[in-house]
C-alpha cells in the first residue's frame, strides 16, 4: 500500500465503510491512486511519510477511534498545502463551520455517496486545482457562513416576460450578499458554496424569507406570481434539504404562489442515477425542475433524454451568440424545435436588446428574461414603482 504511483493523483482515503473503498478502488484506480484505510490513526502514520505526494485527503466523518473532523485538523496540521473532503450523512451547523475554519476542508459530501459523484467532486477539486492555503483569492464558504450569522444577505426579483406579447409572466428569486459582493462577484460566491452544506443554509434561509413575503408576491403580480428559484446539485441530493424542497413548494403553493427549481448544466450528469430519481419524485409531485444554463456544457440533449425535466432555460452566452455566431444561431433555433416536440418550456436570459428579442421569438422561445426587459430589484422596490411591467408593455 506505500508504493504509490505518482502517475495518476494519490488519494488517501479514510473510511471505516470497507465495502465503500472496496467500490471506489475498484471502479476508480484507472484514474487516481487509492491509499485507503479503516483506521484514522494508521492513515495519519502513513500520510507522515507521504505527504509530499499526496494530492487529496478524503474522511468520514463517523469514524471509531479518531473522527473525520479530527483526523482531518490533525492532517491539516501536519500537511496544510493538500486539499480535505468530509463524507457525512448529516453536519450541523457547528461542525460544519469546525470543519471549514479548523480543519479547513475543501469540498464536504453528503452520504451516502455514489461512486460517480465521488469520482465528480474528486475532478472539480483536482481539476480546478483548488488548494488550500492560497483560499484567500477568492471567496469560500465559511464567508458564505459568516454572512448568514450576520444576517448579511437579501432577496431580489428579476422579472420573466411571455417571448409571444412581452407579458409579465413571472420573476426569478436572486440572492444579494452586500458584503462580500465588494469584494466577489454572486456568481463566484455561490460557487465556493455548492458543494458544501453552507448552500442549504443559505437556501433555507432564503426560503423562510419567501413564505414570509409570499402574500406580497401575490398582491404585486396576481396570476402571474411563478417564482423560479437556484438550486444547486448539493442540494437536491441531501435528503432532509430535499424534503424541504417540496414542503416549500406546497407552502408557497398554499399561498397563491408557484414555485419552480432550476439547476445548473454543468452541475448535471446524466448518469448521475440519485439525481434523476429525486428530479423524478418532484416531477411526479407536479414540481417543475429546469435546466439553467443550458447549452454550456457537454450533457445537453443526453439530459433532455432522460425526460425528468420540466424545461430548460439557454445559457446567457449561447443567446448572445445568435447575433454573430452561426452554430450558436442555429443551435438555439433546433433546441427550440426540439422541446417544443417534447413539451417543454424554453426560456432564455441575457436579453439585452430588441433584436435578440424578435430572433427569439421567431425561434418559438417561450419566455425572456434580461436586463433589456426589467433589471433586479428588490420586493420594496418593485412594490413602490410598479414600473417593471409597463417597461415591458412599452
Amino acid at each position: 500500500m506505500d508504493q504509490v504511483d505518482k502517475q495518476r493523483p494519490v488519494i488517501l482515503m479514510v473510511d471505516d465503510d470497507e465495502k465503500l473503498l472496496a467500490a471506489v478502488r475498484r471502479t476508480l484506480s484507472g484514474c487516481f491512486e487509492f491509499v485507503t484505510h479503516t483506521d484514522g490513526q494508521a492513515a495519519l502514520d502513513w500520510l507522515a511519510q507521504n505527504r509530499d505526494r499526496t494530492d487529496l485527503i478524503i474522511a468520514d466523518l463517523v469514524m471509531p477511534n479518531i473522527d473525520g473532523i479530527s483526523f482531518l485538523k490533525q492532517s491539516a496540521r501536519m500537511a496544510p498545502g493538500i486539499n480535505r473532503m468530509l463524507l457525512s450523512g448529516n453536519v450541523s451547523s457547528l461542525s460544519l463551520r469546525e470543519a471549514i475554519n479548523q480543519a479547513m476542508v475543501t469540498r464536504v459530501l453528503a452520504k451516502p455517496v455514489s461512486v460517480a459523484v465521488l469520482k465528480e467532486a474528486i475532478d472539480r477539486i483536482l481539476n480546478i486545482g483548488v488548494v488550500v492555503k492560497n483560499v484567500s483569492s477568492g471567496p469560500t464558504a465559511l464567508m458564505v457562513n459568516n454572512a448568514i450569522d450576520r444576517a448579511d444577505f437579501h432577496t431580489v426579483l428579476q422579472p420573466r416576460f411571455r417571448a409571444s406579447d412581452l407579458g409579465l409572466c413571472g420573476a426569478e428569486v436572486l440572492c444579494r450578499m452586500p458584503s462580500l459582493e465588494k469584494e466577489f462577484g454572486i456568481d463566484e460566491i455561490i460557487e465556493a458554496s455548492q458543494d458544501n452544506p453552507v448552500i442549504n443554509r443559505l437556501g433555507s434561509q432564503l426560503m423562510a424569507i419567501m413564505i414570509d413575503q409570499a402574500p406580497r408576491y401575490r398582491a404585486l403580480m396576481g396570476d402571474q406570481a411563478n417564482l423560479a428559484v437556484n438550486l444547486s446539485l448539493f442540494s437536491l441530493k441531501t435528503p432532509q434539504f430535499f424534503e424541504l424542497l417540496i414542503r416549500f413548494y406546497e407552502k408557497m403553493r398554499m399561498r397563491g404562489v408557484t414555485v419552480s427549481y432550476e439547476i445548473p448544466e454543468r452541475q448535471l450528469l446524466s448518469n448521475d442515477l440519485e439525481m434523476l430519481a429525486n428530479a423524478t419524485r418532484l416531477r411526479e409531485r407536479g414540481i417543475a425542475l429546469l435546466i439553467d444554463d443550458f447549452g454550456s456544457g457537454n450533457n445537453s440533449l443526453d439530459l433532455l433524454r432522460q425526460e425528468v425535466f420540466a424545461g430548460i432555460k439557454l445559457d446567457r452566452d449561447l443567446v448572445r451568440g445568435t447575433m454573430t455566431d452561426f452554430l450558436d444561431d442555429a443551435f438555439v433555433e433546433w433546441i427550440a424545435q426540439v422541446c417544443s416536440k417534447m413539451g417543454l418550456s424554453i426560456s432564455a436570459k441575457g436579453i439585452e436588446n430588441p433584436g435578440v428579442v424578435e430572433r427569439l421569438r421567431v425561434y418559438g422561445i417561450t419566455e425572456l428574461q434580461g436586463f433589456h426587459l426589467g433589471v433586479p430589484v428588490s420586493l420594496e422596490e418593485w412594490e413602490e414603482t410598479a414600473i417593471i411591467p409597463l417597461k415591458a408593455s412599452g
